[in-house]
């Protein structure tokens, strides 16, 4: 799951209120009891420190072209999978406790933050990486967009998509599968049985793998069968367009890839045969 995001755990934000709060009190003349927080908990052998080191990078690198800027990003995901999460925790409740203990939490959290979306999905991005892939790429992308100073076009995602859910391991595939299928099925409760058998299957085998194909086929072959069949009750015009649509559905040859317009037209052939069944009944 998406975990949900929290100033209180946002490493990146925690670091621009304490500075924040060392500008306020030097300007007040007051005691900085907040340069002491700061040393203590991102001091050079923190946890905390090494954790804000890639937020920084994340927020203020700037690169022109994309491929340069996803490999700050996976450059940076990697080094934060490597980090001891158990140490990170410990010193952000031990941070927020000490800040607690100083000032009024509610007030010092309080204070807007600049790129605010951007700090939130820095923060996704590294803690969401079990989460569903689509979460992951908004994440993602937002930080692109930020790092290039460029929108990513619609396409790009889409495929982006598919490459994060091809890297999950078996079992967290099947968990995020399941997670679509139930959000699928509550969403499309009036489609038909096959209609539904044939978007799982195109959903859960992104990689497009002989498999998909083998099925799609085998679905094109039961669907002409079926035509042929219901065409005998009919009449001879109704016979005439259903031998002429028949002739023009033809299986997948080896080196074809299955797409989007094969499963919309094994949709619509599904949809024909459920109308032919029902009117001769």
């Amino acid at each position: 799951m998406k975990p949900k995001h929290s100033k209180y755990k946002n490493t990146g934000i925690l670091f621009e209120l304490l500075t924040r709060q060392i500008t306020s009190e030097t300007i007040s003349n007051s005691q900085p009891k907040s340069v002491g927080i700061l040393r203590k908990f991102f001091g050079k052998k923190t946890t905390l420190l090494k954790e804000y080191q890639i937020y920084h990078a994340l927020l203020n690198k700037k690169f022109n072209k994309d491929t340069s800027a996803n490999v700050l990003i996976e450059t940076l995901i990697s080094a934060h999978s490597k980090l001891n999460k158990s140490n990170l925790r410990r010193e952000r409740y031990n941070l927020v406790r000490e800040v607690k203990e100083n000032y009024n939490l509610e007030e010092f959290f309080n204070a807007k933050i600049p790129n605010y979306k951007i700090y939130a999905s820095v923060f996704h991005l590294l803690e969401s990486q079990n989460a569903n892939p689509l979460s992951i790429v908004n994440s993602k992308v937002s930080i692109l967009e930020h790092i290039t100073n460029k929108s990513i076009p619609n396409k790009p995602k889409k495929e982006m998509v598919m490459e994060e859910y091809e890297k999950f391991d078996k079992e967290t595939r099947a968990l995020t599968y399941k997670m679509l299928m139930e959000k699928f099925n509550d969403k499309y409760v009036s489609l038909a049985n096959n209609q539904k058998t044939l978007l799982k299957e195109y959903v859960y085998n992104v990689s497009n793998n002989p498999k998909l194909k083998a099925f799609i086929n085998g679905e094109i072959k039961g669907v002409k069968k079926q035509l042929a069949e219901l065409s005998k009750n009919t009449d001879q015009v109704t016979k005439i367009k259903l031998n002429e649509i028949t002739g023009l559905i033809k299986p997948l040859c080896k080196k074809s890839s299955v797409h989007d317009d094969n499963v919309i037209n094994l949709l619509n052939y599904y949809e024909l045969i459920n109308e032919l069944k029902a009117t001769q009944q």
